[in-house]
């Protein structure tokens, strides 16, 4: 009897154990689309910037091209570089627009071979308005001879652009702007992504509580964005973490298994 009453309360603690976790990933999975659509937000004038530049070029390129080949001695080597020139600015749109779909779509469990350098140089076009605008010098170190990862790219760059919009936010009440991105072999032959900055840095006593659900040092924000960072460079099979800069403010670091 006693036996049969511990096998039901273990299974009944199992099933218990089972459904939370499932509850805990649909709570992180809407968390971090909440999160995407704010960093939208944030993001919509570089967007909308980073979109302007490729269509203020075709249509000026498509307005030389009507000119060229309506001259009594039509231009045409003018107008077919003019017209090439369109085709790669139109390319060029859309692959901005799919950038920005693809990070707000909600999650997926799809995992393919990523390119990390591609993913960074992605969002860094995304922020480079807010670069700009902040004055913040920018130095990326990329090794262009990285394996990929396996992993699903829009939860990737998702942590990419998280630490990089605050690492941009952390330089806002500094003089000397600095972000440093770099990309490289770890020691065991994963993929180690750090991204520096010279801002305020972070409280010591913070250090242990920065990826915890909830825990934020700002005036606004839900202080899950570190956190969502955590839940998927973990479920990645990496991990994630913080140091000193080496002037002064942070250094996030990540590494991923490589897929050879």
């Amino acid at each position: 009897m006693f036996q049969s009453v511990l096998i039901v309360l273990l299974l009944y603690e199992h099933r218990r154990r089972h459904r939370a976790e499932i509850e805990r990933r649909n709570t992180l999975s809407e968390l971090a689309q909440v999160n995407r659509l704010a960093t939208a937000g944030e993001l919509s004038a570089s967007i909308a910037h980073e979109v302007n530049q490729p269509l203020t070029g075709i249509v000026t390129k498509a307005n030389a091209a009507l000119r060229w080949l309506a001259a009594d001695k039509p231009e045409l080597e003018k107008a077919r570089a003019a017209l090439t020139q369109i085709v790669s600015a139109g390319h060029r749109a859309s692959d901005i627009i799919l950038s920005v779909r693809s990070m707000l779509r909600k999650d997926t469990q799809a995992r393919s071979p990523v390119d990390i350098n591609k993913l960074i140089w992605t969002v860094l076009g995304l922020v480079w308005i807010d670069l700009r605008k902040n004055e913040i010098e920018l130095d990326t170190k990329l090794n262009d001879r990285l394996p990929s990862v396996r992993g699903n790219e829009v939860q990737l760059q998702q942590v990419i652009l998280n630490l990089i919009s605050n690492a941009i936010e952390s330089m806002h009440s500094v003089e000397h702007r600095m972000l440093r991105v770099k990309s490289e072999l770890d020691g065991s032959e994963g993929v180690h992504v750090s991204i520096e900055d010279t801002g305020t840095g972070i409280v010591q006593s913070n250090l242990d509580s920065i990826f915890k659900p909830m825990f934020t040092t700002k005036a606004t924000g839900m202080g899950m964005g570190l956190a969502i960072c955590r839940s998927v460079i973990e479920s990645h099979g990496g991990r994630i973490w913080i140091s000193p800069g080496i002037e002064k403010g942070s250094v996030f670091h990540f590494s991923l298994p490589a897929q050879y």
